[in-house]
């Protein structure tokens, strides 16, 4: 019960025995008054004051009466959710009084003032209210909160279905089974142990009456969507047309594939074939809570050669002649994966094996430079030519978030980890530093603009050592790999475009690895 409901039954029973309890007069005697009193009292009746939203709509003689009324009255609720009983709305008390008046309400008329002030979606159901308290996440903007949810359903073992599904969407049935039953297979030489599984979000369930005016879920399927999506609208559909890949249709519809796996259950990997004429489904993921993954990987990698240079001032920058060819080479890493919700967001390589070491590939260039003419940004004249393509990282490393589309939005280069804060950071290709900078979302980040206008961008590192108008060449050290300005863990985001500011036209982006095929 409200407060202000007990203060004003408390007032009112007050009132009535100030009105009932006559003072005596001084001819009268006290016996007298007080059989007076009590003969008046025994006249009063119990009956039922009603209260919605703290406010008095009427008195009713029997409490049950209008409970059951309400019920009989609400046949449309109980089909629709299968249900055997209906109950007042969550802000209406009855409470008892005593009073010797006769002016009641029946408990029809009740009702109907019931139904003028809240509608017929005020009335409850015995079902269940769960809560999922919101995290904080680094964004653009800096550190938010996400948003509480709040949402009802009728039975406990539907919520428990939809959530397992929903994190299934991120992790193999297998892989899910057996970590729960431990019965993970042992790491001989390479494979994966899942160390921890959990929901970050708190999360409380409670068995409470739910107002039949809120979404009220009834099936796994309708929860299952609410949970990964965020929505119940309709996802977009896609009929598939010759030389449709799902790698394609994902990009071209800004969805990863990741997303369209999940949307499309039928299809295990992104290599996976489509036919002309089928129908699949696009739709953006909004998870409405994080599912956390932290494994231990051990796992073969290869170890891509090193191109060394060795430097001819007799010869023009762009001269490159092959000494010796490159071989790459094989390692056993062992690392350490966070995930949230699918996506890897930290890497750490504890450990390194070298199975077969790479050949460094061997190549004279030449290092003497033409005039420039100078100037900034696209009108810098590089005074280099385009040399081999050189890795920016150190290995090993694990590429935690490629090229493309993820939750909405375009991901706009590739995301490296796993070589450890402080590693080495090296120019992809020869060329002249535009900008050399620190923004909130990048951190310290450097833009080297190459020949044939390809600019390369170099994200979240610790250091920064070249600056605006410094001349590079491919492997050249120009910083240290950080975790600066708007970055999950430690990680060089490493971007190409073929336009300069970076930011000036989106479809000038492409993927980085392709200049490494």
């Amino acid at each position: 019960m409200r407060p202000r409901t007990i203060v004003s039954v408390i007032f009112a029973f007050v009132l009535s025995l100030t009105l009932v309890l006559i003072p005596t007069t001084q001819n009268e005697s006290p016996n007298k008054a007080v059989a007076v009193n009590m003969k008046i009292l025994e006249s009063a009746r119990a009956v039922y004051r009603v209260y919605l939203e703290g406010n008095s709509i009427g008195v009713v003689e029997s409490k049950k009466e209008l409970e059951d009324y309400i019920d009989k009255e609400q046949e449309s609720i109980k089909k629709k959710y299968k249900v055997d009983k209906v109950f007042a709305p969550n802000d209406l008390d009855i409470v008892k009084e005593y009073t010797y008046k006769d002016e009641v309400s029946t408990a029809k008329e009740i009702y109907q003032k019931i139904r003028e002030i809240k509608g017929s979606e005020a009335f409850t159901i015995n079902g269940y209210k769960i809560f999922i308290g919101g995290v904080e996440v680094e964004t653009e903007e800096g550190t938010v909160k996400t948003d509480d949810i709040v949402f009802y359903a009728l039975d406990k073992d539907v919520v428990y279905e939809a959530m397992e599904r929903t994190i299934k969407a991120f992790i193999s049935d297998s892989e899910y089974k057996a970590y729960l039953n431990d019965t993970q297979p042992e790491i001989n030489y390479t494979g994966k142990r899942i160390e921890n599984l959990y929901i970050e979000n708190e999360k409380k369930i409670t068995q409470e009456r739910i107002p039949t005016g809120e979404m009220i879920y009834t099936d796994v399927d309708t929860l299952s969507q609410f949970l990964l999506f965020g929505t119940l609208n309709q996802q977009k559909q896609y009929t598939v047309k010759e030389g449709d890949t799902i790698e394609e249709i994902s990009f071209n519809n800004e969805i990863s594939t990741e997303e369209f796996l999940v949307a499309n259950t039928n299809f295990s990997s992104s290599k996976d074939l489509l036919y002309v004429g089928q129908v699949v489904t696009l739709g953006v993921l909004n998870p409405q809570f994080r599912v956390v993954e932290e494994d231990y990987v051990v796992k073969e990698q290869s170890v891509n050669y090193e191109t060394k240079y060795e430097n001819d001032n007799t010869q023009y920058v762009g001269y490159e002649k092959v000494k010796q060819e490159g071989q790459n080479g094989l390692s056993v890493v062992t690392q350490i994966q966070k995930k949230v919700n699918g996506e890897t967001i930290a890497t750490t390589t504890t450990n390194e094996t070298v199975i077969k070491p790479s050949v460094d590939r061997v190549i004279i260039r030449g290092t003497r430079q033409y005039s420039t003419s100078g100037g900034w940004g696209t009108n810098y004249e590089v005074p280099v030519g385009i040399g081999s393509w050189v890795w920016p990282t150190q290995a090993p490393y694990t590429i935690t978030s490629p090229f493309g589309w993820r939750w909405g939005k375009l991901h706009e280069g590739t995301d490296i980890s796993g070589c450890g804060y402080g590693s080495p950071i090296k120019a992809a290709n020869n060329g002249v530093v535009v900008e050399s900078k620190y923004d909130g979302y990048n951190g310290n980040y450097i833009i080297i603009k190459h020949s044939n206008n390809y600019h390369t961008m170099y994200a979240h590192l610790a250091t920064r050592y070249k600056q605006a108008g410094d001349v590079v060449l491919g492997g050249d050290v120009i910083g240290l790999m950080g975790n600066s300005g708007f970055a999950q863990g430690t990680h060089l985001h490493f971007q190409v475009s073929t336009a300069y500011p970076i930011t000036a036209n989106r479809s000038m982006f492409f993927n980085p690895l392709t200049l490494y095929r």
